[in-house]
């Protein structure tokens, strides 16, 4: 598997313009004393010409790896197709499709012909220039570390190294796609206007209990009893009545779900009158209407709290 390493170093000069120079490296040939094969040159990493559908690519081997056999070399593709071939001491600069592609590195002496093995996807954006620096492990497994163009630069003026310039790149920049139209901006409707709501109120002899309840729950917490003593004391005031434990919510939830949860509630307190307050029994009822009756509006959050209420209350004879 292909290792590829960012480095968190910054990647502003990323625009940076700079050359490289090297006198030319040239081999003879053998068997002919006049044909020659130009390895190494100088060259300009500025003259990548790119597009809205390409980027730019620049690997460096650095000559600090000190390996100079043949089977030492690294071998770059790009979607599975041959990019360059790198040895040490030597950088490649080429154009490419911009996009996602799938970045291969293998080494010569491993003596295949599946350039895609090991594969790491990453993002081309087009118009811009990435680089990566070449490495190699044991047995000359190659490990990229993607640099800034500052840091290229860097390792260039610091190390003797040259072009590479004995290859054929067979990734073709101009079948590159054309980059797909940007989708016009999406301009949301206005929010509808709620039509105005009737409000429940209620005109029969009341007491609102302040209990606040958790999401889905109607276990009375301690911190509210002193509310249920209120509804005690004024349930004290009509000692030959009855009264109902209302149970009420906001709108957030299915009305189903609302009516239960408000029915839960009501007889929670219910309960809790007769335990510990002495209230008899047959004096109460409890009773549920879930988010029918709205005392506020349900589009904020002190609305819904308002509607998330108890009441006791004293029917009407």
């Amino acid at each position: 598997m292909l290792t590829i390493k960012h480095l968190s170093l910054a990647t502003a000069i990323a625009a940076a313009s700079f050359a490289v120079s090297a006198s030319a490296n040239t081999v003879v040939v053998p068997g002919s004393s006049h044909v020659k094969w130009t390895k190494s040159a100088s060259g300009d990493l500025n003259n990548l010409q790119l597009s809205d559908r390409t980027a730019g690519v620049v690997f460096i081997r650095p000559s600090a790896n000190n390996q100079v056999a043949p089977e030492s070399s690294t071998n770059i593709g790009l979607d599975g197709r041959f990019l360059t071939s790198l040895q040490d001491g030597h950088y490649s600069a080429g154009v490419v499709c911009a996009g996602n592609v799938k970045l291969s590195a293998i080494p010569t002496a491993a003596k295949v012909n599946d350039l895609a093995i090991g594969a790491a996807t990453i993002n081309l954006k087009a118009g811009e220039t990435q680089y990566f620096l070449v490495g190699t492990e044991q047995n000359y497994v190659p490990v990229l570390q993607q640099i800034s163009a500052e840091q290229a630069r860097q390792v260039l003026s610091a190390d003797k190294t040259y072009k590479q310039n004995h290859q054929i790149s067979r990734v073709n920049p101009e079948n590159c796609p054309a980059p797909a139209p940007v989708p016009a901006p999406v301009v949301p409707a206005p929010a509808p206007v709620p039509a105005p709501t009737e409000y429940y109120v209620e005109t029969r002899p009341n007491v609102r209990l302040n209990i606040l309840f958790d999401f889905d729950k109607s276990n009375i917490k301690s911190q509210y009893q002193g509310e249920v003593a209120k509804a005690a004391a004024f349930l004290s005031q009509y000692p030959d009545a009855k009264a109902i434990i209302e149970g009420h919510t906001d709108s957030v939830g299915s009305d189903a779900y609302n009516q239960r949860l408000s029915e839960r509630r009501a007889n929670a307190v219910r309960e809790a009158l007769i335990k510990n307050h002495g209230i008899a029994a047959n004096r109460l009822t409890a009773q549920g209407f879930g988010e029918s009756r709205p005392v506020a509006t349900n589009s904020t959050d002190a609305g819904r709290q308002e509607n998330r209420r108890v009441m006791v209350v004293i029917p009407s004879e």
